[in-house]
């Protein structure tokens, strides 16, 4: 007889619930794994996200200031900063979400609060660091224009915390140029002309005509280097050339339609630029020079009588050295002129936010130099003018260029620190205002010595 089984035994039950019950578990692991892992995923995500944006930040800091890590707070390390309830300048203008819309308010607008959801629950838990150093702390050495900057980024996690971090090596430049204004001058070729175009003598050497006057050799090729490279500049036809373009270009100004922003811009762009240059010229001879003058005050004894063959046409070309020197002043202004009408606010929305940050700071290199300027007396009320407007403007709108003319100003208060911060800037101010002003006052004294001889 044959029996057909129609249920299973207990034994076979037990085992299948077993299989069952292992089969589950191992599915909860997993889904619990992989939840975990798609949460951390999320938030090292979002990290790289928080910590870009600051690496941004930092970045466009260092463009408008060199020491745009001390504008945001930062000296060395900033210590535990928060990213939500605008606990962070670094995410303090998130948003413009009340009005007047226009201009952030700090104090009841542009952080990340409770109201921004699902961002704020999405960032409340993540803290961050930053710090920043240069990689050499002092001295003319390039890498102390290179700063370091860090990163970090921590938040909570189910399994304790995560972290994630990130470095930045950005150019910040605070020391000073090192060029050669020899370089501009080919000085062999001007030697050679000294005996026979300055002193008259083509067929004697200077050390010849040394040894014969009693003057000694650095004070005569001082004198004819000053006297020779004010002459061929002086007789070049240069500065009427260039005013001429000047001209032309205004001429050309004036009859272009004010709604043809683009040709407006590059006509006004192109007389800013030729006045630039042409004020860059002349204090690069102004500044070579500047040595020479020293030697000549020093050892040079400026006597005709001992037969050096010092004249009238010798000291007039001594005399184009202060009209050099204006001319390097008036191009600056006029510059300055031509640079601040390409802000006219039709152009800059023509243009754009980044042109208009380039030109503010050209107009501020050159706000710097006219300041400094002794035979300018307004020029340090004109930048402080400035500084104030950039600053009004810029406010709730423009974060970067309001804490650069805040810590402008305040450096302004500082003169000293002010000159230290800017070794360009002094290097300028050791020509234009510590020596310049003597050197006018030389000319001066021996030009009128040598008319009433």
């Amino acid at each position: 007889m044959i029996y057909h089984r129609r249920a299973f035994t207990l034994v076979e039950v037990m085992v299948g619930f077993s299989i069952l019950a292992g089969v589950a578990l191992l599915y909860m692991v997993f889904v619990r794994s992989s939840s975990k892992e798609l949460q951390f995923s999320a938030d090292h995500l979002n990290a790289v996200v928080l910590s870009q944006k600051v690496s941004e930040d930092i970045i466009e800091e260092l463009l408008v200031n060199p020491y745009g890590f001390e504008t945001l707070g930062i000296s060395g390390s900033s210590g535990e900063l928060e990213v939500v309830e605008g606990k962070s300048v670094f995410f303090s203008f998130i948003e413009d979400s009340k009005a007047p819309f226009g201009k952030i308010d700090l104090n009841s607008d542009g952080s990340i609060n409770p109201q921004m959801q699902p961002l704020y629950d999405t960032v409340k838990d993540f803290k961050f660091n930053v710090a920043g150093q240069r990689l050499a702390k002092s001295g003319d050495h390039e890498d102390r224009n290179l700063m370091q900057g860090a990163v970090d980024f921590t938040w909570k996690t189910q399994t304790g915390c995560g972290e994630f971090n990130t470095s930045v090596q950005l150019f910040s430049p605070v020391t000073r140029k090192k060029i050669d204004l020899g370089l501009a001058v080919d000085e062999d070729a001007i030697d050679a002309r000294i005996p026979a175009q300055v002193f008259g003598r083509p067929s004697q050497s200077i050390s010849e005509i040394s040894a014969s006057t009693g003057e000694n050799v650095e004070a005569l090729l001082a004198y004819g280097r000053i006297s020779l490279i004010t002459r061929d500049f002086s007789g070049s036809q240069y500065y009427l050339k260039r005013k001429n373009e000047i001209k032309q270009l205004r001429s050309r100004l004036g009859v272009t339609p004010a709604s043809d922003l683009e040709k407006q811009y590059e006509l006004r762009k192109k007389i800013a630029e030729t006045w630039y240059d042409m004020a860059q010229l002349c204090y690069q001879i102004v500044a070579y020079l500047e040595p020479h003058y020293g030697i000549l005050q020093a050892q040079g004894k400026l006597v005709t009588a001992g037969g050096t063959g010092f004249n009238s046409v010798s000291y007039q070309d001594m005399c184009y050295y202060r009209i050099i020197y204006e001319y390097f002043v008036a191009s600056l202004v006029q510059s300055r002129y031509y640079y601040n009408g390409m802000l006219h606010p039709e152009l800059m929305a023509y243009k754009g936010g980044k042109i208009q940050l380039q030109l503010i700071q050209k107009l501020v290199d050159i706000y710097r130099i006219i300041a400094i300027i002794p035979t300018r007396s307004g020029g340090m009320k004109e930048y402080r003018s400035f500084l104030s407007r950039i600053s009004e403007v810029s406010e709730g709108r423009h974060p970067y260029l309001y804490r650069f003319a805040v810590f402008e100003r305040s450096l302004l208060d500082q003169p000293d620190e002010w000159m230290k911060r800017y070794p360009n800037l002094k290097g300028i101010s050791d020509v234009v205002v510590k020596r310049v002003p003597v050197i006018l006052d030389f000319i001066k004294s021996t030009t009128v010595s040598m008319v009433t001889r």
